[in-house]
């Protein structure tokens, strides 16, 4: 039987037990595989295979379950369309790009941004598995308000997706990149098609959301934005931000993000809800200027088994 097969019975098992015996055993599983080899070749829900190193938190996610950020993994594959650009920054290894790759096909865009060289680097490898991955732009850039150069600091090396611009965090500085705003780094035509702007880039997110809302103009009306927050970075940029995103006119949508290997397991979705006001937690916002989201809408959200 199949290597990834025989990993999914066993996911599937472990998560049949009681909570904290499932944790400690899908540690120790995941602790196993780790021994016998680091990388193995993993698959998405969506059928994208990627290179994926057990260490890494994120790439451990995607080879057990299939799936990085389920709740965030709904929105961007209910949001975008056939022929839609999709702009990923802070695109890690490759996952939500190559969502978005699926999602828009052969006549839409995904523009993949990342700071770090080396996590670059195993984006292209991962591109480089799928067939599918021709409409993707991959660009090795920090996305910031102003044009320069920018160090990287890593704050965990089993979580590479932690890398982060801010010193403040504390973190090994590993690279001094180069920035940009995104307006010179996206096309006319990337920029008069955008659908959805996705943003995750630990902590920095309060500068680059604030240069699109000066830009907002150049960008479609029909245009989402999916923005992790940043709310212990910076609390009163956070909220000066939060209240000038609703005066242009976008509503705000809390999603979830859940990282305990429990709610994995569980194979269930948290609803999207509305934010009136800034959560003081890690989540996930949805902005956009659409009708508001349906209860019958959320309903699918709570419902929908993401494995």
């Amino acid at each position: 039987m199949p290597l990834k097969l025989v990993d999914r019975a066993i996911i599937w098992a472990i998560g049949k037990l009681p909570t904290a015996q499932a944790k400690e055993t899908y540690r120790l599983y995941n602790r196993a595989l780790i021994f016998l080899r680091k990388e193995y070749m993993g698959k998405t829900f969506f059928g994208a295979a990627m290179h994926c190193d057990l260490d890494d938190a994120i790439q451990s996610y995607i080879f057990h379950f299939g799936v990085w950020e389920p709740e965030v993994s709904e929105v961007i594959a209910s949001t975008l369309s056939a022929g839609d650009v999709f702009i990923d920054i802070g695109a890690n290894v490759g996952y939500d790009s190559l969502l978005g790759s699926w999602r828009v096909g052969p006549t839409g865009r995904v523009v993949a941004i990342e700071a770090s060289p080396t996590t670059f680097d195993l984006l292209k490898k991962n591109f480089a598995l799928d067939g599918n991955s021709g409409n993707i732009r991959a660009i090795n850039i920090a996305v910031s308000d102003r044009c320069g150069t920018l160090d990287l600091f890593e704050i965990s090396k089993w979580n590479i997706g932690a890398t982060t611009t801010l010193a403040g965090r504390g973190g090994r500085r590993v690279a001094s990149v180069e920035a940009m705003p995104l307006t010179d780094i996206l096309t006319p035509d990337e920029l008069s098609r955008v659908r959805l702007i996705k943003i995750d880039v630990e902590g920095a997110e309060t500068g680059i959301l604030t240069n699109i809302l000066e830009n907002m103009r150049l960008f479609p009306r029909t245009m989402d934005l999916i923005v992790e927050t940043s709310f212990r970075d910076d609390p009163d940029a956070s909220l000066k931000l939060f209240s000038a995103m609703k005066a242009a006119g976008f509503t705000a949508y809390e999603i979830a993000n859940d990282y305990a290997v429990e709610h994995y397991l569980t194979r269930t979705l948290s609803p999207i809800v509305k934010a009136d006001t800034l959560p003081q937690k890690q989540c996930d916002l949805l902005y956009t200027r659409y009708p508001e989201v349906s209860p019958a809408a959320q309903s699918a959200f709570q419902e929908k088994a993401f494995v």
